[in-house]
């Protein structure tokens, strides 16, 4: 899918707001289809927490895939862009600088656990009209402390800053599912199959299968949340067989694709939500 042709959604300025006085501000959202947030940055601080569908973001240092029931960290300032081949709901809070500074200072996927998803919601549910020691600015305390323990999922693909690598990157990128050797990339990006290897082990701390390896468990997780058979994932990401995709899943995440889709069931919030935001305009 082209992602410049994808609808856009309309830019959102609370991440603009310089209030200290409210840590926090948030918003709940869904769009009816597939959609992108073209590049941008705010001085505040941003958390995408995932409802239902599978939003990806760009950085210059990396690319994300944030399934549901879990959240995105992108740091104050940060540039990055963001879309879904889906239709999508989550909900977005964004943290004033001044209290941000103690948090990651990189962009990550992260877990969450049922006590922050909970805060995050009804943090929502407050709205952002709180000054002072109201019950809301309280909550929003709470968060903030939480947010000191955020942990980091393995769902970032590192990304190359050397022209050469990221040509090649973008050409896997581009069909995440064909399968192309070193050499044969190494022959459209200007450097020897030698040098691209040691490029992708200097830049990305991974050899290029295991970098490739990430992609297609960044695609899988996509795919499997817009409802796509294992098996039909399986072929569709060049595996042999689904046994083979299983083990490759199970060795990055800790267990099956089956029982990985059961806990993110399972997780789903249930506390009642405002009625979301409509941010889809057409280009």
């Amino acid at each position: 899918m082209n992602i410049e042709n994808l609808p856009t959604l309309r830019n959102i300025d609370l991440g603009l707001v310089e209030d200290p006085r409210r840590p926090v501000l948030s918003f709940n959202w869904q769009a009816p289809g597939p959609h992108r947030a073209g590049g941008h940055s705010h001085p505040r601080a941003q958390i995408i927490y995932q409802c239902a569908g599978v939003y990806r973001v760009t950085t210059a240092r990396g690319s994300f895939v944030v399934p549901p029931q879990q959240a995105i960290w992108i740091p104050s300032h940060v540039y990055h862009e963001t879309f879904t081949n889906d239709a999508a709901h989550a909900l977005m809070l964004f943290i004033d600088h001044s209290f941000a500074q103690s948090l990651p200072a990189d962009c990550m996927v992260v877990s969450v656990s049922p006590l922050l998803a909970q805060l995050f919601i009804r943090a929502v549910n407050y709205g952002n009209e709180y000054l002072g020691d109201d019950r809301a600015a309280r909550l929003v305390q709470v968060m903030l402390d939480e947010l000191q323990g955020l942990q980091p999922a393995p769902l970032r693909l590192p990304l190359a800053s050397d022209p050469r690598l990221r040509r090649a990157m973008e050409q896997i990128l581009a069909e995440p599912t064909r399968e192309s050797s070193v050499a044969k990339l190494a022959g459209n990006c200007g450097a020897s199959a030698r040098t691209l290897a040691r490029l992708f082990r200097q830049q990305t701390g991974m050899t290029y299968l295991e970098w490739r390896n990430r992609l297609r468990l960044l695609e899988a997780i996509d795919r499997l949340n817009r409802g796509h058979a294992v098996t039909r994932v399986a072929g569709d990401l060049g595996y042999h067989s689904a046994s083979a995709f299983i083990a490759m899943f199970r060795r990055n995440l800790g267990l099956s694709p089956a029982r990985y889709m059961e806990q993110q069931s399972q997780s789903a919030a249930v506390t009642a939500l405002p009625a979301p935001l409509a941010l889809l305009e057409s280009r």
